[in-house]
């Protein structure tokens, strides 16, 4: 939990910062609650998913649940990575 929360405070304001120097000023508020809307829906769903995927109560189903809902973040967050690395432009 210590290292969810510490990579989410470094990660929230510099996404912050790319999409508000991004976006033209004028349009600035639509920017921050487009960003914040999927920001949220993302926590939302994920949530969602990874409950879904700890639904049983028995120990072993439990603990096969979690060990399935770790992996399946891991992969989404490398994907995540890859994406970013590759896809975003970069300025020279």
């Amino acid at each position: 939990m210590l290292m969810a929360a510490s990579g989410i405070a470094l990660v929230v304001p510099t996404i912050t910062n790319v999409t508000l120097s991004s976006a033209d000023p004028s349009r600035a508020g639509i920017a921050s609650g487009v960003l914040n809307t999927a920001r949220q829906m993302g926590g939302m769903l994920g949530v969602a998913a990874c409950g879904y995927l700890v639904r049983d109560t028995a120990p072993a189903a439990f603990i096969q649940g979690m060990h399935l809902s770790l992996i399946v973040a891991v992969v989404l967050l490398l994907f995540g990575t890859a994406l970013s690395f590759f896809c975003l432009n970069r300025k020279a």
